[in-house]
């Protein structure tokens, strides 16, 4: 029996998979602390044009001031501020297949629609898994085509690779800079625990801050997580505002250089490094979506059909890339 026989099959495959997009972009977006908090501050963006590449402009370099009196020469020598970091197109996608035979064994509407959903959950799923690891990946996975996550953004080694096309041993302020406290990378310090946890953050933040900037973002596994959270008791914990949007999944610890809001990944499948926090500055970070593929149907119309099978084929996608639009601020601190 051809799976064209009843032309309502194709538009309720269509018709779920256009109708769930928007609700798997709100799941993936808000399954790691960090892109939830993206997308709170609007830094979820739309590239307003497509093209082979994603081009973000970046300031280098920057202007020096000068005190003057009198006939003084002011200094108005050229230089170069701007440059584009370069990334490709990360796409992923869920896929799922039904046959005809699968369609006329469901054959009331109810029951399409039923066999749909749970083809749609697994897309979701898939989608969903594979951003949670892309989040915290180097972006080799797949033969190169994952998205480029914290393993490559935020580096261990921090003054070598290429990130955005933009050499890192050649430009400083293009580098995170990553702190073994077991190794004695922050003063005073080599042990991770409730008693030094919070100094260690305060100490750390202060550092890498400059000018308003700092990383008020921290992301810890369980391990890191569980020091930071007992070095509070229940009546010192605070939370922030922006916590408090996304139902007060964190706390805050006030630092010399603003309040840093402290998030844990974990859980069933969790991806995050072992003995890992990373601490971001959400000014400087981003999320860019190429125009029209943000959990979109990935065929268009009634779905892919073979020419030889009863058969249709249909999927979410998403194409984009995670970008550090100034890395300065970001760092990475091992605790064990």
């Amino acid at each position: 029996m051809p799976i064209n026989s009843d032309r309502n099959y194709g538009q309720i495959l269509t018709a779920s998979v256009a109708r769930r997009s928007g609700d798997v972009q709100n799941i993936v977006y808000n399954s790691t602390p960090l892109t939830a908090i993206l997308k709170d501050m609007g830094k979820i963006k739309q590239k307003r044009a497509g093209g082979p590449e994603l081009r973000v402009p970046i300031q280098f370099d920057k202007l020096a001031a000068q005190w003057f009196t009198g006939y003084d020469k002011l200094e108005i020598t050229p230089k170069e501020l701007l440059n584009s970091a370069v990334f490709n197109w990360s796409r992923c996608v869920g896929m799922f297949s039904l046959t005809g035979t699968e369609l006329l064994y469901n054959s009331g509407e109810e029951e399409a629609i039923d066999l749909m959903e749970v083809y749609m959950d697994a897309a979701e799923q898939s989608v969903k898994e594979a951003f949670e690891e892309g989040m915290v990946g180097d972006g080799t996975a797949d033969g190169g085509r994952q998205m480029i996550g914290f393993g490559a953004a935020v580096p261990i080694v921090t003054n070598t690779g290429i990130y955005g096309g933009i050499d890192r041993s050649s430009v400083a302020d293009w580098r995170t800079s990553t702190f073994d406290i077991p190794a004695g990378d922050v003063s005073g310090y080599t042990t991770w625990d409730s008693t030094t946890a919070r100094a260690i953050i305060e100490k750390i933040t202060l550092q890498r801050s400059r000018g308003g900037r700092y990383p008020d973002l921290i992301i810890a596994d369980a391990n890191s997580y569980a020091a930071i959270s007992a070095a509070f008791v229940a009546h010192q914990r605070l939370a922030s505002e922006r916590l408090a949007r996304l139902g007060f999944t964190g706390m805050t610890i006030i630092t010399p250089a603003g309040p840093v809001d402290v998030m844990a990944a974990g859980g069933i499948g969790n991806v995050m490094p072992a003995d890992t926090f990373f601490g971001i500055d959400t000014k400087g970070a981003a999320i860019y979506t190429f125009p029209g593929q943000e959990f979109v149907p990935f065929h268009p119309g009634d779905g892919m059909r073979p020419i030889n099978q009863d058969a249709v084929a249909q999927g979410v996608v998403w194409t984009g890339q995670f970008v550090l639009e100034n890395p300065l601020f970001t760092y990475r601190a091992i605790t064990a």
